[in-house]
């Protein structure tokens, strides 16, 4: 065993030698020796070297032995290598070393109770945590540091756990502080078992969740605030998920705006609202929404569940909530305050353009002077020339019979006295249309607005735009049509500014035709179930598509902006409609045409054939 133990032989050792060198102390060498001298066994512990230089641990015995008079004779010296025990020792101390010393240090608190759930260890943590002196908690439970309603709240839920012997994990309690504050704490433990496999309790640990409770009390109020303000906020607002368009929330101002429950905006998205042309530009800015990058939209075109048509401002920002990241967008409703902008418009556009029909007025006036003073010369000096060819026709007629043909301005006088007549004949009719137009250009420029009251023969109103816009018509359709009913009801308005409609509808539909072959009519009518007279203007046009059709009476909207169209046409006629309590609407078919009807209310019984109708001078 000796050579096992050390690797030397045992002759050494009989020679009364050890041959083995240890690593003993000084200190202990002089104990060993007081012992012998003494005569008392000593024991001890001391590093050994093995023949081959190894360390190892030696235990180790010298006991004195005696003989027959009492005498030391010799010494009993045993040895056993106890190298892995002591090992085993020392690394288990350095364990439980790095085991208390990492209890000591980590912030949560360990604890270890018994089957009764009282403290059998608490960590010194406790007294940072709680105020306690470690040995004031002993023997207590957990329940004793409770108030009373909270410790029976947690006795309750984790009865159970404990009557099961179970593990457990993040089981909330209030504890109280030495100095009567609460502390919040959350508690995991296991359940542990002596070397015989009894149970003994549970080890575990405490965390101080305090301030995480204050943040999440704070983030929740803070939430709630958020929440009430986004509900009660009268800006419609929609959350949609960040870099997405799909909408997360919607408060009740968005879901009145738009007409859609939150159900169906969230299921649905934008498509619900957006016209179909701009879905995919608006999804890519609302999908671009960043926290250094804000959406701002002045004015985009949307759509309510009911069909109508609203102008929105939008903006937009990123936000954090508790889900995370968030696109946080505001809508306003401009739909008022662009049209009362474009009516404001129409306005200023409306007196600028009476401006300059009085201003066209005065001009036509002077130039309708000019022009009928000649003009007059020729109306007065007409007749003269007819009555003086007469007398001088049978001068010429005779001379003719007695000296036969002769020239006359040039021409045979049998050619010419079938000519001269017609010549004066013509002079007087072009006179009299000369006047006809200047006195039409005149009523047309001269806007009388206060003339609201007045007896208007329909018929004659359109006759007369017709008349006006004989040289456009005549241009672009050969298929011009009037069906004029008779014995219309009067209206009552203004004679000018319902021509103006006209001429207006009738332009539109010149404009429209595609080429010459295609028609135009005009009708009027009594609607027998309304008893509204009305009037169509139908052409055989392009047709309007239906998602324009909406906006014709917009101001400023126009098909024909690239060709110098302001619209404003079909805006300041639906003015002058309303203004006579009248309708304009319009039914159209893509490629097929287009029907503009206008409806007013008969003044009275009164006809247009009736005597005591003031019916407007119009030439026709």
């Amino acid at each position: 065993m000796f050579l096992r133990v050390t690797g030397y032989p045992l002759g050494g050792l009989l020679r009364g030698t050890k041959p083995c060198p240890t690593e003993i102390s000084p200190r202990e060498c002089e104990q060993i020796r007081e012992a012998i001298a003494s005569g008392v066994e000593w024991k001890g512990e001391c590093w050994n070297r093995r023949r081959n230089g190894e360390l190892f641990w030696e235990s180790a015995a010298v006991t004195p032995i005696r003989s027959a008079s009492g005498d030391i004779a010799n010494f009993l010296w045993v040895t056993v290598d106890i190298t892995e025990h002591r090992l085993a020792d020392e690394a288990l101390k350095e364990s439980q070393e790095r085991y208390q010393s990492m209890v000591e240090k980590i912030h949560d608190w360990v604890w270890e109770i018994d089957e009764n759930a009282a403290f059998t260890y608490v960590s010194p943590k406790v007294l940072d945590l709680l105020g306690y002196e470690p040995e004031e908690v002993l023997q207590k439970t957990p329940f004793d540091l409770m108030p009373q309603l909270e410790a029976k709240k947690v006795t309750e839920g984790i009865a159970p756990v404990l009557a099961g012997r179970r593990s457990f994990e993040h089981v909330e309690s209030t504890l109280l502080h030495r100095d009567g504050r609460l502390v919040v704490f959350t508690a995991s433990g296991v359940p542990y078992y002596d070397a015989d496999g009894s149970f003994r309790g549970w080890r575990g640990v405490s965390r101080d969740i305090s301030r995480l409770k204050k943040d999440e009390e704070a983030l929740r109020q803070s939430e709630e605030r958020f929440r009430q303000i986004f509900e009660q906020n009268e800006e419609p607002v929609i959350i949609f998920r960040a870099g997405t368009a799909e909408v997360l929330d919607a408060n009740p101002a968005a879901i009145s705006l738009y007409g859609y429950s939150l159900e169906e905006m969230k299921g649905g998205g934008l498509s619900l609202f957006v016209i179909p042309g701009e879905q995919f530009r608006f999804e890519q800015e609302i999908r671009g929404i960043e926290p250094t990058a804000p959406l701002s939209v002045e004015e985009v075109r949307h759509v309510r569940k009911d069909g109508t048509p609203i102008i929105v401002s939008l903006r937009g920002k990123s936000i954090r909530l508790k889900e995370g990241q968030v696109s946080y967008c505001t809508f306003r409703d401009i739909t008022a305050r662009i049209r009362a902008e474009e009516e404001a418009r129409a306005r200023q556009v409306q007196l600028i353009h009476a401006n300059r029909m009085t201003s066209l007025g005065t001009m036509v006036s002077g130039v309708a002077h000019e022009i009928n003073n000649p003009n007059n010369l020729i109306m007065f000096n007409a007749p003269m020339i007819r009555a003086a060819w007469a007398d001088a026709e049978r001068v010429l007629a005779s001379h003719f019979r007695e000296s036969g043909e002769f020239s006359l301005g040039g021409l045979p006088y049998s050619e010419m006295r079938q000519v001269v007549p017609k010549l004066i004949t013509g002079m007087t009719e072009s006179s009299g249309r000369i006047r006809a137009i200047v006195e039409k250009l005149k009523n047309f420029a001269r806007r009388d607005k206060e003339n609201l009251d007045c007896k208007i023969a329909l018929n004659e109103v359109i006759r007369a735009a017709v008349s006006i816009l004989n040289h456009e018509i005549a241009r672009g359709c050969r298929n011009f049509r009037l069906d004029l009913a008779e014995n219309l009801p009067m209206l009552k308005g203004c004679a000018q500014q319902l021509e103006q409609v006209m001429i207006n509808l009738l332009m539109n539909s010149l404009q429209a035709l595609p080429d010459r072959t295609k028609g135009i009519r005009v009708t009027t009518s009594v609607n027998e179930e309304t008893g509204m007279v009305e009037v169509r203007v139908i052409d055989e046009g392009g047709g309007i598509s239906p998602e324009l059709m909406g906006r014709l009476s917009e101001p400023f909207f126009s098909t024909k902006l690239d060709s110098g169209g302001l619209g404003l046409g079909l805006s300041i006629s639906s003015s002058i409609v309303l203004e006579h309590n009248g309708s304009l609407d319009f039914t159209s078919e893509v490629g097929k045409g287009t029907t503009a009807r206008l409806a007013f209310p008969p003044v009275d019984s009164a006809m247009e054939s009736s005597p005591d109708v003031s019916i407007p001078n119009y030439s026709r």
